[in-house]
This record gives structure tokens, sequence and C-alpha cells, in this order.
């Protein structure tokens, strides 16, 4: 009975959560005002930890929190990572392969529901697959128990839409790309810490973009821009704190530094190049207070991102991002040993 009631009052404090969404997004900003896109398809799956990112709890054997001890799961298993805010609607699946307690891979492919830009009034919105990110990583046990440090190289692929077009009634396009066109590099590393009370992870990330190119033909020569998104620098610490046998309650933080990013332009008849300047340095800092329920090795979380902080050096560029609803499942399969 206390089971099934502890299920009950989950579910229903889920509920309540998922309920509340619409009223949260309604706080931001008024129709017709774009506040960009808030969410990062490739950064914030690799930032923002599932419940299988958090080290084994020691000492909880096979119960029925899911936790196995100091042994991470091997085979297949999945998590997902849904981010809702008013212009902005994905999804990110993620399935992955452990082939040993040490060595996994893992790809994560976004799903974005819908993107609204803002175009003077008129909102063009598309839908569409994103940008696929491939990771290979390695974990390292610690000798203090439920400790571990974790190493990653992901490499983005250009599988997102970059010249995706929707027309208005006049048959006019505007630009709603899914993806960046490039093929981009990073980098992590994780220190996880758990103990039968509490999780902690700590996160560091760079992502070094490649360029981008666009020619256009004037007839007597072309003009070949080329942009280098800026790279980042993440920096990262999650929590966690369990409030019953199967409640955790979650809050972490992360601050994004953006570099300047580059955008020159080169003509074939030999005139001097033009630096365009990209002006995409900045700070943002978020907040990611949640919530999650161990449901046997299914782990349902919701939570909320809020961002605390812009700053952007480009005095032109909005500062306003939206909070969002996040929503993740994770399943974490057998361990290899009993």
């Amino acid at each position: 009975m206390l089971r099934i009631s502890k299920l009950v009052i989950g579910s229903g404090i889920l509920s309540m959560l998922m309920i509340a969404a619409p009223a949260v997004m309604a706080q931001e900003g008024e129709y017709g005002h774009d506040h960009g896109d808030a969410f990062d398809t490739t950064t914030a799956p690799l930032t923002v930890p599932s419940a299988v990112d958090f080290a084994p709890v020691p000492g909880d054997g096979d119960d029925e929190t899911g936790e196995d001890g100091e042994k991470d799961a091997a085979g297949a298993g999945i998590s997902t990572y849904v981010d809702v805010t008013e212009n902005m609607k994905a999804g990110v699946l993620t399935p992955f392969y452990r082939f040993s307690p040490m060595f996994a891979m893992k790809a994560h492919v976004p799903l974005i529901f819908d993107r609204t830009l803002n175009y003077f009034g008129y909102d063009a919105s598309a839908s569409g697959l994103g940008d696929i990110t491939l990771d290979a990583e390695y974990t390292k046990p610690l000798a203090a128990p439920g400790t571990q440090l974790r190493f990653a190289a992901s490499v983005k692929l250009p599988t997102g839409n970059e010249e995706k077009t929707v027309e208005d009634d006049t048959g006019f396009e505007y630009a709603v790309p899914l993806g960046t066109g490039t093929t981009d590099y990073i980098l992590r590393g994780q220190y996880a810490k758990s103990t039968p009370k509490r999780g902690l992870l700590f996160g560091l990330m760079y992502r070094k973009n490649s360029p981008v190119e666009s020619v256009f033909d004037y007839g007597t020569y072309t003009a070949t821009t080329k942009t280098t998104n800026a790279s980042q620098i993440v920096g990262s610490v999650f929590g966690r704190h369990r409030a019953s046998r199967s409640w955790w309650l979650h809050m972490g933080a992360t601050i994004v530094k953006l570099g300047d990013g580059k955008s020159e332009t080169e003509f074939s008849d030999g005139s001097p190049t033009v630096d365009n300047g990209a002006n995409m340095a900045g700070t943002l800092i978020d907040l990611f207070p949640g919530v999650s329920y161990a449901l046997g090795k299914f782990n349902p979380f919701v939570g909320v991102r809020i961002p605390v902080a812009t700053s952007y050096d480009n005095e032109f560029r909005d500062d306003k991002r939206d909070t969002s609803i996040i929503f993740q499942f994770s399943y974490r399969p057998e361990s290899m040993a009993r």
C-alpha cells in the first residue's frame, strides 16, 4: 500500500508540473516578439545529466530504485530530453550501448517539433530532423565508493536542413534553419560522486564549430562568405537529493561562455577580403530545478530551465531568453554482473 501511495503522489506532482507549463511560458514576452532559441539541441543534452549520468549509488544493490551498487549498466539503453518554450519545441532521443563498465557509445538524435522565428510580425515555423551528435565515452571508477571520472569526445553532423524555408501567402520565403550545416567537435570531462542520499556531478565542455560557406553569384564575380559560429566553453554543476526511497530532488546550474565567432567574405575578382565581424561573444547562466522518480530501471524527470543572466557583447542582440519546461526519461539496462 505504501508503494502504491507513493506512486499516486508522484504521478500527481508530475501532473501538476505539466499543467503549470503553459503558465510558465505565458510569462515570456508578447505575441510576435521573438526571444530567440534558448534551447541548443546539441549542447543542452550533453550538459544536463539524465539519471544514468549520475554515478551509481553505492550499497543500493539491485533494489527497486533501479540502482546497482558500483556496477555501471552494460548493454543497450536509451534516454530522452524534451525542451518546450514558446518558440522552440524539440526533443533529443539518445540510444546508447555500453560495451563494458568503462566504454560506451551514444547517438543524440534531435527531433524539432516546432521552431518559430518572427520576421517583423510574421511567424515562420518549421519542423524536422536536427543535427545528430555521436559520442565515444570512457568512464574511470575511482577508489572512493560511488565516484567516477568520465571523458567523452563527440562529433556533430550536419544532418539538419540549414536551408529550410517556409512561404507566406504571397510566396515570399523565410529562413527557418533546422541545423547549422557544419561538422563540429566537442570534448567533455565530468566528475560524478554518489552516496545513498545525494548525487553530485561537475562538468566541463568545449565545443569547436567548423565554418560554413555561402556563395553568391553576381555575374562578373562571385562572393564567398565563410561563417564560423562562436566556440563554446560550458561549466556545469548538478546535484540531486534523495527525498524518499524513490524521489529525488534536483538542482543544477550551467555557465556558457561564447567566443566571438568569425565571418569574412572573399571575392573571385581579387578584391580585398572583407571582415564582416560575427559579434557572437557572450555569457549565459541558467538554473535547472527539477524532480525525478525511480520506477525500477525507468526514471522520469520533469524540471524547468531558468535563464538567470544573459550578456552579449553585441548591443543589438536580443538578450531575452525563454524559461522552458524540461522532460527527461531514461532507461538503465541490466548490469553486467550480479
